[in-house]
């Protein structure tokens, strides 16, 4: 990732900000135009958001959906990082129709706080932000089932 293969030709990525590692979701801010805030998922939501070193990412998000069941957003792919921005490029997904297509993101991190925002937010209108904030996961956030059980 030396800014040959960059997203938009011309822009190297930006060396510096390192976003590379395990990221647990802290919380999850819809803002509307009119500067209205809200919790999509109140502190339903859970997941993991991670980078590695060479370009690669995944992340997996559960939240509950609106008949009670639970959602999952995933996927996988290549991640790189121009000026403010992260760019996914996602090759595997539980959503079929979403590979093959980049996300934009802005990036914002400060000590162990990761914020990546989408404006407008998918379900927000003209002038909203969605807002995922992540924290670096430094152990066991989630605790471990006591007895281990083998899948299905």
């Amino acid at each position: 990732m030396d800014g040959s293969d960059s997203i938009s030709p011309g822009i190297a990525p930006v060396t510096g900000l390192d976003i590379t590692g395990a990221w647990h979701l802290a919380d999850c801010l819809l803002t509307y135009a009119n500067g209205k805030t809200q919790r999509p998922w109140a502190s339903s939501a859970s997941g993991y958001l991670i980078y590695s070193p060479n370009g690669h990412m995944c992340l997996s998000l559960n939240y509950p959906g609106r008949t009670g069941n639970i959602e999952c957003i995933s996927y996988c792919g290549q991640y790189e990082i121009v000026a403010d921005r992260v760019f996914h490029t996602i090759a595997v997904s539980a959503n079929i129709r979403d590979i093959g297509t980049v996300l934009e993101q802005t990036v914002m991190i400060e000590n162990d706080r990761l914020v990546l925002s989408v404006s407008p937010a998918p379900a927000g209108g003209p002038g909203s932000t969605l807002q995922y904030v992540w924290n670096r996961a430094q152990g066991q956030e989630f605790p471990m089932a006591s007895t281990p059980r083998a899948l299905p």
